[in-house]
């Protein structure tokens, strides 16, 4: 019996982890949420990012802001974790509010991976630090009263390319672009990736893309530092065709590759879309 029991709280414990980080949500969802141009006003885009366990809440009686949840507690208790999206100029605001200090702290590694520094952010009552990507500022708060201590806003703007590593190319580091590539429809995006001529890049992170990809994708983050000295390495006479989470990052980097030269380029929008239309 008593070896039952040690069984049980050593299967419960080692339960409770994968609990939590199910109610967790990496910088690279945070950032294709935010990226979604129709986030407000279509809510399945939204929920096509997160995992099954998240589900959409409308609007309520006391309450005109719509948001999603991972699944709740026997008895209606509290949801760990808590994501909105709201408007902002430019772009929007994605928003994950959570009682989770490990979901924080999966957050500030990822973004200090990508060897960003946190910069003080005045906050009354709290504490805050902000990093500022190539595209985008995440706040971390803590320390906030109320149902959830922890709160982290990501921001981005679709219509701003900073390229740190941008020196002596002829684009600017912040640079405005006009606007992202279009993506193209599906079935001509299907056209475009059944040609085996075509190089197909895939614009996402590393870890999106060990997650799953098209069959004849190479990996070429956007986000990282060096991401223009990669280019720099493309052959300028190739056909290449890219894709990402939504077709946004995409859609920057084909505008990127144009402007240094590259001229067959077409961005054919999101991993997604492109899997549900029976794309490999």
């Amino acid at each position: 019996m008593r070896i039952t029991i040690l069984l049980f709280l050593f299967l419960l414990r080692a339960a409770a982890p994968l609990a939590v980080q199910g109610q967790c949500l990496s910088l690279s969802e945070l950032l294709a949420i935010g990226a979604e141009a129709t986030a407000l006003s279509a809510p399945q885009v939204v929920t096509q990012h997160l995992s099954s366990g998240w589900t959409f809440n409308a609007p309520a009686a006391g309450s005109r802001e719509a948001f999603w949840t991972p699944a709740v507690a026997a008895g209606g208790a509290l949801a760990l974790s808590r994501l909105t999206v709201r408007p902002q100029r430019p772009g929007q605001d994605v928003v994950l509010k959570t009682t989770q200090a490990s979901c924080v702290r999966q957050l500030r590694s990822e973004l200090k991976s990508q060897k960003l520094e946190a910069q003080p952010v005045t906050c009354a009552g709290c504490e805050a630090v902000r990093f500022k990507g190539p595209d985008y500022e995440a706040t971390i708060y803590s320390q906030m009263k109320g149902d959830y201590p922890f709160v982290v806003v990501v921001h981005q703007s679709a219509t701003i390319v900073q390229d740190p590593a941008a020196k002596g190319s002829g684009i600017k580091s912040g640079a405005k672009v006009s606007s992202p590539l279009p993506a193209v429809d599906i079935a001509t995006a299907t056209q475009l990736l059944a040609d085996p001529q075509a190089l197909v890049l895939d614009v996402r992170t590393p870890e999106e893309f060990a997650a799953g990809h098209l069959e004849r994708a190479q990996n070429l983050d956007f986000r990282s530092p060096n991401f223009h000295q990669q280019l720099s390495l493309l052959d300028p006479d190739a056909r290449y065709v890219l894709y990402c989470a939504s077709g946004n990052r995409s859609g920057q980097a084909a505008q990127l590759m144009q402007a240094q030269g590259i001229g067959t380029v077409t961005n054919v929008g999101g991993y997604s879309q492109l899997k549900a239309a029976g794309v490999n």
